[in-house]
């Protein structure tokens, strides 16, 4: 990875990847750079990189484009106050660092996003305006990540992947695999398992922090946060297991 890209690209993409977000929500929405840095105040979002980068990744929203988008993505009337701007933020900018994370050239870098909190312009490397209807937010991408050279292995999905002809790799992508998320595990006596019942309690040994696994046959192929999407219970990838496991669990 750290030969096909680079520092900035990645910033980039982690905009664009921002964008899909809220237009997944609002609509058509549109990016274009800036030549300018940023300025004034707005949220902050650090984020710490591992992986292929290492450092901290820091994402920036101006004050007035922030609460403008809130109010939208929120469906509000009324101008947000500052624990809902930051809280959208952080959901709309983990999102992005997620989904940025599973494609490529940027599978091997994982950004954890710390919460939102109001400050200036930080130095950036990248600055767009993100245009949604007849208004538009500041974006900023910047940080201290630097690229970690490193001797990756070839996945073995993309290894077996370069032998297929096209249609037989189709088919195979096109593949369902039974995606299970665990909350935890617990062993219990026959006795005890006999004696539950409506209203019984199971403690599954695991604090509500710790995050929960995603299985494919027997395998964790990631760990991820619960969330609540559109009234449904979901989970945000937070952690991917390396890729060669990944393809492992794929041999189910």
């Amino acid at each position: 990875m750290a030969d096909a890209v680079t520092v900035k690209a990645f910033q980039r993409a982690l905009i664009d990847e921002f964008s899909a977000s809220v237009e997944a929500v609002l609509g058509s929405v549109t990016t274009a750079p800036v030549a300018d840095q940023a300025a004034g105040p707005g949220w902050r979002l650090t984020a710490t990189a591992s992986g292929d980068l290492d450092g901290a990744i820091v994402a920036w929203v101006d004050k007035a484009g922030s609460e403008l988008l809130a109010q939208r993505v929120m469906g509000m009337d009324e101008t947000p106050d500052d624990a809902t701007v930051a809280d959208m933020l952080r959901e709309m900018w983990s999102q992005a660092a997620g989904a940025l994370s599973l494609k490529d050239p940027f599978t091997g870098i994982k950004l954890v996003m710390a919460s939102a909190e109001a400050a200036d312009a930080p130095t950036t490397n990248v600055v767009c305006d993100l245009r949604f209807g007849d208004v538009s937010a500041r974006l900023a991408v910047g940080g201290n990540a630097v690229l970690v050279a490193r001797n990756l292995p070839v996945p073995v999905a993309k290894a077996a992947a370069s032998a297929l002809p096209n249609d037989k790799l189709d088919v195979v992508l096109d593949m369902e695999l039974p995606l299970v998320v665990r909350f935890g595990r617990a062993v219990m006596s026959l006795r005890a398992l006999s004696a539950l019942g409506p209203g019984s309690i199971v403690d599954m040994e695991r604090s509500p922090d710790e995050p929960v696994q995603m299985l494919v046959g027997d395998q964790v192929i990631a760990r991820g946060e619960v969330v609540v999407v559109g009234g449904n219970y979901g989970v945000r990838v937070t952690d991917l297991v390396s890729p060669v496991e990944r393809a492992r669990a794929m041999e189910v």
